[in-house]
């Protein structure tokens, strides 16, 4: 459940699971704020994630609030063209840390500021990559860079280029054997309004 509080002057979100099930509280809920705190963690620095994460308890985690709106919920057109390269940048700068979203395809774990610049939210799906064999890890990153370019062909078709788009289907040809795409529905967070 998140929660939109006010303590001393800032905004912060939280991500709280203390009010499920004592099994769903102790299994998903603790991995879960354990990974997202994680992930979080490492990115601080990163212009374009949550700042400031904290753990609250083992079910809770917070972070600063980043004031716009989910990418589902705006339209962006030609004139947005940046916006999508910012994220493309943004997720580059998230992998070159080690790590991977796993979730950019969902439009609602991406917000525009109004500034019209892109933040990346809901780290629940990540993997670490570092550990990985070089052509795994570049195979994961692929995939995060085509939820980028999935939403820049919807949403600004007249900017985005070929290789970007070629990238985008032969990806999603390899789509439907991703063995994680049932997982990535667990625990999904909805926007805070």
């Amino acid at each position: 459940m998140l929660h939109l509080i006010e303590h001393g002057g800032e905004r912060w979100v939280v991500k709280d699971f203390g009010s499920r099930t004592w099994l769903v509280r102790n299994t998903i809920g603790r991995l879960l704020i354990g990974r997202e705190y994680g992930a979080l963690h490492r990115l601080q620095g990163i212009q374009g994630v949550p700042r400031q994460p904290f753990r609250l308890d083992a079910f809770a985690l917070g972070y600063r609030f980043v004031a716009g709106t989910t990418l589902a919920g705006v339209t962006l057109d030609t004139r947005h063209a940046g916006f999508f390269s910012a994220l493309e940048l943004l997720m580059q700068q998230v992998h070159e840390l080690g790590l991977v979203h796993l979730d950019s395809r969902n439009s609602r774990n991406i917000l525009v500021t109004e500034a019209d610049q892109p933040v990346l939210i809901d780290f629940q799906s990540h993997l670490g990559t570092r550990w990985m064999p070089r052509p795994v890890r570049r195979w994961l990153e692929d995939y995060d860079l085509a939820g980028v370019y999935k939403h820049w062909a919807r949403r600004s078709p007249d900017t985005i280029d070929e290789a970007r788009l070629r990238h985008l289907g032969q990806m999603n040809r390899w789509r439907r054997f991703w063995i994680l795409r049932g997982y990535l529905g667990v625990g999904k967070s909805r926007p805070v309004k």
